[in-house]
């Protein structure tokens, strides 16, 4: 039995709307697409008043944390996140503002149905592309990725080094090691990685967030 209840649906992408937009017909009789840009979403949302926001999170042309403060100036709604890339600090960032449901465009018939119900109640719901991600443990994965590259500890603290901009001999003071030892090291480093310069050593480095990108590019070590 259908609900009195409007659904908008925020997707740049056509075909992906209108497999939503069928899902959810099974609760609702009033489904309504906008798929242009930020600002004319939030216009609909003040003329349509809708109880339920979905918003696809494709390519960031609509912004989610920014639809969420605009909805809290206007008759509450309820937001579910439809995404294939969400990263799991951004998930956590909407559940403090209050989102609940999460999906990916991979979701399954059988989640389908769970994702109408926690909806229906206000449950918690991922699907499993989305619980993979949540569940993703960067230390353990980098962890991994040393031991498979056979990476010591020791080297791990020269690839951060070189990664901040230090040069040999300033990484040898640090670390209370002769120059030549550093070189080796380094050396060692590229043979590992696969890479004939520090240039491929500090793409590792940001690649496994032992140095991120704004500290590189706004160090004065470059």
């Amino acid at each position: 039995m259908k609900i009195s209840l409007k659904i908008v649906i925020a997707s740049p992408r056509y075909v992906i709307a209108q497999g939503v937009s069928s899902i959810f017909k099974e609760i609702s009789n009033e489904i309504i697409f906008v798929s242009s840009n930020q600002d004319s979403l939030e216009r609909l949302l003040i003329k349509a008043n809708p109880a339920l926001v979905i918003i696809d999170d494709f390519d960031l042309v609509f912004k989610p944390e920014k639809t969420i403060a605009f909805l809290s100036f206007l008759k509450p709604a309820k937001t579910v996140i439809l995404s294939d890339k969400i990263q799991r600090d951004k998930v956590e960032l909407l559940e403090r503002v209050g989102v609940c449901q999460f999906f990916s465009s991979f979701i399954t018939q059988l989640q389908i149905h769970d994702l109408l119900d926690a909806v229906s109640f206000g449950k918690r719901f991922y699907d499993e592309r989305i619980k993979t991600v949540l569940n993703y443990n960067a230390a353990e994965e980098f962890k991994n990725t040393c031991s498979q590259l056979n990476i010591s500890e020791r080297e791990v603290e020269i690839i951060k080094l070189i990664a901040e901009g230090f040069i040999n001999k300033e990484i040898a003071d640090k670390l209370f090691l002769s120059t030549h030892t550093v070189n080796t090291h380094r050396k060692n480093i590229m043979s590992k990685l696969g890479v004939n310069n520090a240039t491929g050593i500090v793409i590792f480095a940001v690649r496994e967030r032992l140095i991120s990108p704004n500290d590189f590019l706004f160090s004065s070590k470059h």
